[in-house]
């Protein structure tokens, strides 16, 4: 239950929304914060996760009527409760928060509000850097559904072939991809590549060839650092994509995505990897562990 004076909030911050007030948003995000603050320093988890929902969906509600000072305002609040949140280490918070960015961008990403769609990229980039490197997984894993849910719906806008955003959201996911593959997270490198497949067939629809083939070589990267780490299951993952991609890709005519992606594939040649039941059933639980975090948070 919220409060009288959390309540009173919240719908302040919606009516500004729908009456175009920044000022009344940025108060409203700026009581929350504050509230959220305090219940994480108290360690109300629960309670610090309620603010962070309806500050979300109050970023939400300001990028769908196309107001981007709020929006960012709402990441941005965000990124605070985010700080606090990993110095208590608690967990919940964090990965609620990680997937926050995610839900905002990737409204962003679908009114072509390429400012702010890039900047919850950005942030979820730089924090699953800190993540993968302090070997939090469950965390790491929220920043790669995020990146991974930004950079399908900019993919779909039809951008031109391999935009800033797009290119941002790949980068940063191979990013990851590599230091959870050298830090033996592999439920997390596995999601990294389930990420840039599900992009690659966002960016096939779209006869992005330049964006596929850009896929395809942050794919061979992280299976390449898997690799080196015997991590079976990340390899066996990356060369399921490149050949769902070399396929797909020849299908739709994209012929040099498709020679690309082939090429990729080859470089697994080396490794002596038995794609078995037990490893398909293994990356299979990932992606539904996925796909379950991302319908909670909405």
């Amino acid at each position: 239950m919220f409060s009288k004076e959390e309540d009173k909030m919240v719908d302040l911050g919606f009516n500004s929304i729908s009456e175009g007030f920044d000022e009344g948003v940025n108060k409203a995000l700026n009581f929350l914060t504050e509230i959220g603050t305090c219940y994480l320093n108290e360690r109300k988890e629960p309670e610090a996760e309620k603010m962070v929902v309806s500050i979300k969906e109050i970023g939400k509600a300001a990028t769908l009527q196309r107001m981007e000072n709020a929006a960012v305002n709402a990441i941005r609040a965000l990124e605070k409760l985010l700080q606090r949140s990993m110095e208590q280490n608690m967990q919940n918070t964090t990965v609620r928060v990680l997937l926050s960015f995610g839900a905002i961008g990737k409204t962003a990403a679908e009114q072509q509000m390429e400012m702010v769609a890039r900047l919850a990229a950005s942030v979820l980039g730089k924090s699953g850097n800190t993540l993968a490197l302090l070997n939090k997984e469950r965390e790491t894993i929220a920043v790669v559904i995020g990146l991974g849910e930004i950079g399908k719906s900019v993919a779909r806008m039809k951008f031109p072939d391999l935009s800033e955003n797009t290119a941002i959201c790949i980068s940063c996911l191979g990013y990851v991809g590599k230091l959870t593959a050298q830090k033996s997270l592999e439920e997390a490198a596995v999601g990294v590549e389930l990420m840039l497949q599900e992009m690659a067939a966002a960016a096939m629809q779209e006869n992005l060839q330049d964006t596929v083939r850009s896929i395809a070589s942050s794919i061979e990267e992280v299976g390449k650092n898997a690799g080196e780490e015997n991590m079976e299951n990340v390899v066996i993952q990356a060369a399921s994509a490149l050949q769902t991609i070399v396929s797909n890709a020849g299908n739709r005519y994209l012929n040099d995505a498709s020679i690309a992606a082939k090429v990729a594939l080859e470089s697994f040649n080396e490794f002596d990897m038995i794609n078995d039941e037990a490893n398909i059933k293994k990356i299979e639980a990932i992606r539904e562990m996925m796909r379950a975090l991302w319908a909670d948070s909405k």
